[in-house]
């Protein structure tokens, strides 16, 4: 692989630490942030000497780059993927891709245009724990496939301190299931496959700190035949983020159940025909890290070599569309929407992007 120049935009704490990744098989040669303390501090963080810039507009001007990961708030990541696609740049944009769904499609026709990459990071499904759930349900697999999901990530979110912030408020944040649902949307999507119907209902406001509803409690019919349902709440003092994430799956020939803890991850699963269940324990440092290297690697293999990568921007799309489902669903007391949102859209992009 050539060494790709890289620049990093949003240097959050997350975008320090997909910096060291993007750094094993490129090089970060600038950093971006509106708060130039932030960038100085990942710049010193990622010991390679970049560049720091508050302005994207002139990073992209002044340095020779290759590509620009975006790990910047969801409601700008829309304006920069089109301004890097219009200098050329291939983009990595994390989750979520955008705050709904035109604009997904804004990003990606500026791509198609300029004739550039777009790939929206989406690890769960990369994560051994939870890859490997796929790999049970897969018609090779231990238990056939999915009929139902359930996932409750009721998890106590006071310690990040997010009323008040951008993170609170849909017009930056796009719904609240941008907080906490875009890794576990995208993996029930790699369990099951398309959606078509959504329907959601809030429940009673809780913190005032919070424009939309903490609680949603969101239910997914999928094409198979499949249904699913993720309800969420962000003050339930029991659990932490991490360990609101587990899901029960029911199976054609059995079941699984996902438990993480802070330090590991347990995966039980049971065949119907079997006496007694399977136990697989995973450490949870290596398991993200598998799989932040694996969509970076990706990235960087479909730009170099037009391997086709493990994502791209569809997954990023799809998310973003069964979130604003659901929040249509919820502010209609439950009606279903159907998918896709806006028919009239889909097909834009060529099929080989």
């Amino acid at each position: 692989m050539r060494s790709l120049r890289i620049g990093l935009v949003g240097c959050g704490k997350f975008g320090a630490q997909m910096g060291r990744y993007i750094n094993e098989y490129a090089r970060v040669v600038a950093v971006c942030d509106q708060q130039i303390l932030r960038a100085e501090e990942t710049a010193k963080k990622l010991s390679l000497n970049p560049s720091v810039y508050t302005d994207y507009l002139q990073m992209f001007a002044h340095e020779k780059l290759d590509a620009v990961f975006i790990t910047a708030a969801n409601f700008v990541h829309a304006e920069i993927t089109i301004a890097a696609a219009q200098c050329g740049l291939h983009v990595f944009c994390e989750k979520a891709m955008a705050r709904n769904v035109a604009e997904c499609w804004s990003m990606v026709n500026a791509c198609c245009l300029h004739q550039v990459k777009l790939m929206v990071g989406h690890k769960r499904r990369l994560r051994p724990s939870w890859a490997r759930m796929i790999e049970l349900t897969r018609p090779e697999g231990s238990l056939g496939e999915p009929l139902a999901i359930s996932i409750v990530q009721y998890a106590d979110m006071r310690p990040y301190h997010y009323p008040g912030t951008w993170w609170a408020n849909p017009i930056n944040v796009g719904s609240s299931q941008a907080v906490l649902c875009p890794h576990t949307i995208d993996w029930i999507r790699a369990m099951c496959g398309d959606v078509v119907a959504v329907s959601a209902l809030a429940g009673p406001r809780m913190h005032t700190g919070y424009l939309f509803p903490e609680i949603l409690h969101v239910m997914y019919r999928f094409k198979s035949g499949a249904v699913a349902t993720i309800n969420t709440s962000f003050e339930f003092p029991l659990q932490f983020f991490r360990e609101a994430q587990g899901p029960m799956v029911q199976c054609r020939h059995g079941g699984l159940k996902l438990t993480p803890q802070l330090t590991h991850i347990d995966l039980r699963w049971h065949r119907l025909d079997e006496a007694l269940p399977h136990n697989e324990r995973f450490e949870m440092a290596p398991d993200f890290d598998a799989a932040f290297r694996r969509e970076v690697s990706d990235f960087f293999n479909w730009i170099d070599k037009g391997e086709p990568p493990c994502l791209t921007w569809l997954e990023g799309l799809r998310c973003v569309e069964l979130m604003e489902a659901a929040e249509l669903s919820a502010q209609q007391n439950g009606k279903q929407v159907e998918l896709p949102l806006y028919p009239a859209l889909e097909g834009l992009a060529p099929k080989s992007y």
